[in-house]
């Protein structure tokens, strides 16, 4: 049964200061909530970590429901222990033509020809304009729309979808250990506003598998919640 819990994070603590500036020992931190036989194949490990004001917040959506205890102990607060919750209902609340406020932060990335490597070369989206339109991409690709280059993009209903980019990060960090370790870096973009589903199988598909690249790393989560609301 797919779960979507929440925590808070203590950056009080020194394990808690950690994890809010290293991805590589916070999805550690993650991984350890669930046990090694974990069946992955319903669905992935997904996490985002939120950052409002003095509030540090962390975002898991998984196969079954986390044991947050270490966490508790080493990063948080003891009268604070998280919650997890059935994500059911969310799920069958997508339904074709609903709208929903999102967050997303993602990875957004493309990959250019590179002689000598089929795949190409990945580089990272730079601008706002390129990673809101990375973020189209991926709406259709995952059954929903945020309007502008939609092809009802004229339509008065199309006009009031929203997405913004409202913060951009580049994570850096050592992956590795010893002479191996390698510095990594992750450009991400938070995105926030309101979409239309336009496949809803595919939605739900995205909501828990993700959406994008490096979601070890905290990216790829999609949140939703009723345009009226003002929770993610």
């Amino acid at each position: 049964m797919t779960t979507f819990s929440r925590f808070l994070l203590n950056p009080q603590k020194r394990e808690g200061r950690k994890l809010l500036t290293n991805p590589q020992a916070l999805h550690a931190a993650v991984r350890a909530a669930f046990p090694p036989d974990l069946d992955e194949a319903k669905g992935r490990i997904l996490w985002r970590l939120d950052s409002d004001g003095h509030t540090q917040t962390l975002y898991i959506v998984a196969p079954e429901a986390p044991d947050l205890g270490h966490l508790v102990e080493q990063a948080g607060w003891a009268s604070r222990p998280g919650d997890s919750a059935a994500y059911d209902r969310m799920l069958a609340s997508v339904r074709t033509g609903a709208r929903f406020a999102f967050r997303l932060t993602g990875n957004p990335v493309h990959r250019d020809a590179a002689e000598g490597r089929p795949r190409g070369t990945l580089h990272p989206h730079v601008t706002v304009a390129q990673q809101l339109e990375w973020l189209r991409r991926k709406g259709e690709r995952h059954g929903f729309s945020i309007g502008g280059s939609a092809p009802d993009a004229g339509d008065a209903d199309s006009a009031e979808l929203t997405a913004t980019v409202t913060r951009r990060a580049d994570l850096s960090f050592l992956r590795g250990r010893g002479e191996a370790a390698r510095r990594v870096t992750v450009r991400t973009a938070q995105f926030d506003g309101t979409l239309q589903v336009t496949d809803a199988d595919e939605l739900r598909q995205a909501l828990t598998g993700g959406i994008g690249r490096a979601k070890a790393y905290g990216c790829g989560l999609l949140t939703l919640a009723p345009v009226t609301g003002r929770g993610r």
